[in-house]
């Protein structure tokens, strides 16, 4: 090989790197380009979304804005009927303050002859005043009598009351008494001379031909022929005539018309059974 083709060599295979280094950026070049416009689009496609989204945010406050401009009108509506209505109040309160006045003044007038008139009223009341109180004090003294005399005759009822509840006891006592005598054979009118004192005793022996002695005798004021009574608490036993007497104890005969029940040694005797 000569020189002029090792010549042409060198030039082939310096054209040979200068167009790979040239391919190579047109290479590099061409991928740059495309992520480029792969941004472009994704940024496009965000912008688009944004952009619905501020249409619809911008739909949403057109309505919330008409709603409001209407609820303001009606607001405005209701405020202006109100004023209309406060202003024919204001009207009629001024007519009515007009008609006070005119009152007020025609009162005035009449305050003259009705301080007049009062003055008058307050010495007649004063004068009223006087004549009440001593009426009053009248009344009380009247009335102070009346209670006075009332009391005296309630005190006097509640003690003829009270004498006729023991005229009625003492009678009821009376009738009692005569009747007790009377069932013992004591003549009521008969005089008190004779009968036994008001004894109490037990019976100490009872034998069996209707004997019984009891815890009285002659010391106590017990005599033969008295009768003395049987009980057993608040039973009638029956009665016994009195035979003979000791100082201390004494001997009598059970009655059999006046028999009520056993008689025992322990039951209590009495010359007059107490009455309850």
């Amino acid at each position: 090989m000569n020189l002029v083709g090792k010549i042409f060599l060198v030039l082939i295979l310096i054209m040979s790197i200068v167009f790979m280094s040239l391919a190579m950026a047109v290479y590099s070049t061409h991928q740059n380009w495309r992520q480029a416009a792969e941004d472009l689009k994704k940024k496009v496609a965000e912008a688009q979304a944004k952009n619905t989204d501020l249409g619809e945010e911008l739909k949403r406050l057109d309505t919330q804005m008409a709603e409001e401009k209407e609820a303001y009108r009606q607001q405005l509506q209701k405020l202006e009927t109100m004023r209309v209505e406060l202003t024919d109040q204001r009207d009629q309160m001024q007519e009515r303050l007009s008609q006070l006045v005119g009152q007020t003044r025609e009162l005035t007038g009449t305050v003259g002859a009705t301080q007049q008139r009062l003055t008058a009223l307050i010495e007649e009341v004063g004068q009223l005043r006087t004549n009440i109180v001593k009426a009053q004090q009248d009344r009380d003294a009247a009335f102070a009598q009346v209670i006075e005399k009332t009391d005296q005759l309630h005190q006097a009822h509640a003690e003829l009351t009270k004498a006729q509840e023991r005229k009625d006891q003492l009678v009821g006592q009376v009738a009692r008494y005569t009747r007790l005598m009377t069932e013992n054979n004591i003549d009521p009118a008969a005089p008190p001379k004779g009968l036994p004192p008001q004894l109490d005793g037990q019976v100490t022996a009872v034998s069996r031909d209707n004997l019984i002695e009891v815890s009285l005798g002659s010391d106590d004021g017990l005599r033969a022929g008295h009768t003395i009574e049987v009980y057993r608490g608040r039973n009638y036993l029956g009665r016994a005539q009195v035979l003979e007497t000791a100082p201390d104890k004494a001997v009598g005969k059970l009655l059999k018309q006046y028999r009520k029940g056993i008689i025992q040694k322990g039951d209590r005797v009495a010359t007059r059974l107490k009455i309850s």
